[in-house]
């Protein structure tokens, strides 16, 4: 037996330990008999070699599509760790990735953090500055670029002649040219996987189970991107979580499309738990077109797919276009990253898709609490917003005010909320972490409540919620209303600066395809939907709202447009007057 595995060599026959208790007389101990094996990516490759020779992949390359084994993707993956090892990279070392959804960026989340090296998933879509500073203060011995991201690589190049990079490996085929300003060797993935035989997958040593595995950051919207390592502890038991009836409940008979960039929140622990559960998966590149993804969920047999609302809001839209009924293979959707719309709920149940909501963060390890939406979540009056679900096992959550007084779980009391437990965090890596955690609990900055069955439901994020004359307007539940209106596609609610309220909801709309915005039919509308003090006063038009490195609509900038009078403004003066706000804030307990 391998003990490099960590298994324990023990007799077959063993003499009960014995110890003494205060009396001096003579006592058993008991201790277990179990094996002992590490938890990690090590043991999900072996598994995949042994085992995922029926579990189909498919791949889209420069627009063309691939078929494959699940069982074949982890021998490459076997392959580019020990490539890597002979090329100097150690246990330890850090390897980047530049990289979208492809075949070759699951690889290397297998490969490497199996081979006892670290997978460092860059956000392709951040800024050059916060890349360059990333591969700088990792210190990345290695980067591997998919062919598809090469032009966009090679403006980031530059900046990182200064980094510890000594290696660059381009995926696909063909010649390779070094990078201008990068003065690295740089070679094919290809040639690189082909510069070592297939390594006997049994000698794979393990690593320690709280050794890192992964490196990802969050998405910087509140400031600079903080920087999270995963063990591979924790990353078994988010996978494993994953698989679970309550959660996802992934299983061989499952294909799996992974809509989601594998460097957004660690690709949601997908990659892992497809390989655990022995699920087919379908990995669409960059190519998150509705066209593309209707195509791979009908070709490929498709039975769950992940992303977020909006990806899925553009899918049913570009269906009803074509006048598709419903899915051929696919029963559920999982999705997050923002409130999930209403009107994306009842499209998908109407064509007899189950609708999982998921809340979590890159510090939880992706998604933490998750919930199935019921006929009665589906019927449920707009204003009284769905309960997200219930904790993944392993998790504890709490609520606080603003005092940091812990609340009680009851549908009454909001506060921020709150997270523990083997998936999460302990810290951010290089920086100071404290202001972000209460002891060992860490501060999510949404803010909610939980029931007394446990179930967590989300109001508003504390940085996006809105004041107005000492009492919130749930962001969240205003952007649902303003959806449901047949001229509008897309909506944001961001907080404008008001002398006499603190705060007032300024609403940007997207119209829908040659829809004019009506504001004073807008907030006709609303009125019969929410309460009359939450219907905003100014207004602004779209045709597309920004959007940040993770898809989700950018607060922020939105927020900077509209002080420096870029946004078109449209004032309404109808704030309600003092004596009619009080009873306005009546009615709002009507709508909870």
């Amino acid at each position: 037996m391998n003990n490099s595995r960590k298994y324990e060599g023990r007799s077959h026959v063993q003499s009960p330990p014995t110890d003494v208790n205060q009396q001096g007389d003579a006592t058993v101990k008991i201790e277990s008999t179990m094996q002992t094996g590490a938890l990690g990516v090590a043991s999900l490759l072996r598994y995949a070699i042994a085992n995922g020779a029926n579990a189909p992949v498919t791949f889209l390359r420069e627009g063309q599509r691939f078929e494959t084994s699940q069982r074949s993707v982890a021998e490459r993956a076997l392959r580019l760790g020990a490539a890597l090892r002979q090329r100097g990279i150690a246990p330890g070392d850090v390897v980047a990735t530049f990289c979208s959804t492809g075949v070759e960026h699951w690889e290397a989340y297998l490969g490497i953090p199996a081979h006892g090296a670290i997978l460092h998933a860059l956000n392709i879509r951040m800024a050059d500055d916060d890349l360059a500073m990333m591969v700088r203060k990792i210190g990345d011995r290695a980067l591997i670029v998919e062919r598809d991201q090469v032009a966009r690589f090679a403006r980031l190049a530059p900046l990182l002649k200064d980094s510890s990079l000594s290696l660059v490996v381009v995926s696909g085929e063909g010649p390779i040219e070094p990078f201008d300003g990068l003065p690295v060797e740089t070679v094919s993935y290809e040639s690189l996987l082909g510069e070592v035989p297939l390594p006997d997958a049994a000698t794979l040593e393990n690593p320690e189970e709280t050794a890192a595995a992964a490196i990802c950051h969050t998405g910087g919207t509140t400031g600079r991107p903080k920087t999270v390592v995963y063990s591979h502890r924790s990353i078994w038991l988010q996978a494993l979580n994953l698989c679970l009836t309550n959660s996802l409940g992934l299983s061989r008979s499952d294909v799996v499309l992974l809509a989601v960039p594998l460097y957004h929140v660690h690709g949601w622990g997908l990659p892992y738990a497809a390989v655990m559960a022995g699920s087919g998966l379908v990995l669409p590149g960059s190519a998150l077109r509705p066209e593309v993804l209707n195509g791979l969920i009908e070709d490929c047999g498709v039975t769950i797919a992940a992303g977020i609302p909006t990806i899925w809001i553009d899918l049913t839209a570009h269906r009803e276009r074509l006048g598709a009924g419903r899915f051929r293979c696919l029963t559920r959707l999982a999705t997050g990253g923002s409130v999930v719309p209403q009107q994306l709920i009842d499209k998908m149940m109407g064509l007899g898709v189950g609708l999982i909501q998921a809340w979590g963060m890159t510090e939880t390890s992706s998604m933490s609490v998750i919930g199935h939406v019921s006929e009665a979540d589906r019927n449920l009056p707009l204003g009284q917003q769905r309960a997200v679900g219930y904790p993944l096992c392993g998790l504890e959550m709490r609520v606080v005010d603003e005092e940091g007084t812990v609340v009680p779980n009851d549908s009454n009391t909001t506060g921020e909320v709150q997270i523990r437990g083997a998936c999460v965090t302990a810290s951010y890596f290089g920086e100071d972490s404290d202001a972000a955690f209460d002891g060992d609990w860490l501060k999510t900055g949404d803010i909610g409540y939980i029931d007394s069955l446990g179930r967590m439901t989300l109001t508003d994020r504390l940085k996006d919620a809105i004041k107005s004359g000492g009492e919130w307007i749930p962001a969240p539940v205003l952007e649902d209303a303003l959806r449901t209106l047949p001229q509008v596609h897309d909506a944001v609610v961001i907080a404008r600066p008001d002398a006499r309220w603190q705060e007032r909801p300024f609403a940007v709309i997207v119209p829908e395809h040659g829809a004019a915005c009506d504001f004073e039919a807008m907030r006709a509308a609303l009125a019969d939907l929410v309460p009359r003090w939450w219907i905003p006063d100014s207004w602004g038009r779209m045709e597309a709202l920004p959007r940040t490195s993770l898809g989700k609509p950018d607060k922020a900038t939105l927020k900077r447009m509209l002080a420096a009078g870029e946004l078109n403004f449209s004032g309404h003066q109808t704030v309600p007057q003092a004596e009619s706000f009080a009873t306005a804030i009546g009615e709002k307990n009507e709508h909870y």
